[in-house]
């Protein structure tokens, strides 16, 4: 019930940041997109522009701008129909925190399940990944079980942009759209500084990132359930916890089964895991 609340309060913010517009008007023809103009903006002026889009929806609930807010702009200029955000926790590695919707939700997962995606290629790279075409077979050759999973999913195409403190890469905010083909110059610069949004709200206070208060509790509930069955792999077969993870993330996978649903059969030893298994 709670999950299906947020998704609603986020359905609203993005609606509301689609139909708020500022900023000069179509000034010059935009080669991406023929027949139409581009919008050309001084950096400072697009960070202002941006800033106001995320204060704009915190001011519809009446509260401050957050990590949330500046996902659901990201999406909102690349055109996406939803956003996802990954970020490296106190474990090390990138797992998902925030979803604006169901289906975003659930791709964000399951790249963690799968150990491929966008959003992972990004946290280890730190380089913007775009794919104009997720039907491609460069994208399924890159992703070969996670991209079949987003095209079932009605994805078309996928842009995840770095979120990043200098030249550390701290995970990527994943823009899900029901179309193919390039997002706009503009709207990628655009999606950079939501990017900076993103750490500079979770930095805000403290000067680290306020995991607890940036994560979907959705994704959390089944996430110390992983970390501890790895543990237990771990233990098992005598290997380090990134690989007892992959041997999860592996076995999950050829048997057709969420990583979770692993997790706890192995945490309840109803699965066992044996050097020869």
């Amino acid at each position: 019930m709670k999950a299906r609340q947020r998704d609603e309060t986020v359905r609203r913010w993005a609606w509301r940041a689609s139909a708020f517009r500022s900023g000069p008007r179509w000034s010059r023809p935009n080669p991406d997109t023929p027949g139409r103009h581009a919008m050309t903006f001084p950096r400072h002026d697009r960070a202002a522009l941006v800033w106001s889009k995320m204060r704009f929806l915190a001011s519809e609930t009446d509260s401050a701008v957050t990590v949330e807010h500046a996902c659901v702009v990201c999406g909102e200029v690349l055109e996406a129909a939803g956003a996802g955000l990954t970020l490296a926790t106190g474990t090390g590695l990138p797992e998902p925190v925030f979803a604006t919707d169901a289906r975003s939700r659930e791709l964000e997962e399951l790249q963690f399940t799968l150990g491929e995606g966008p959003a992972l290629d990004v946290s280890r790279s730190g380089m913007l990944v775009v794919v104009t075409d997720v039907t491609s077979s460069e994208a399924t050759l890159r992703w070969p079980m996670f991209a079949p999973e987003a095209i079932d999913s009605g994805v078309k195409s996928i842009i995840a942009v770095p979120v990043q403190v200098g030249a550390i890469t701290l995970g990527a905010v994943g823009c899900y759209r029901e179309f193919a083909g390039l997002p706009s110059k503009e709207g990628l610069a655009k999606a950079l500084v939501c990017a900076e949004a993103v750490i500079t709200l979770a930095l805000a206070d403290t000067g680290e990132p306020v995991l607890g208060e940036l994560i979907d509790r959705e994704f959390t509930e089944h996430r110390a359930r992983v970390y501890q069955a790895a543990g237990v792999v771990s233990a098992q077969l005598e290997i380090g916890l990134p690989d007892a993870l992959a041997r999860l993330r592996a076995y999950a996978y050829l048997n057709d089964r969420k990583l979770d649903e692993v997790a706890e059969d192995v945490v309840r030893r109803r699965v066992t895991f044996r050097p020869e298994s």
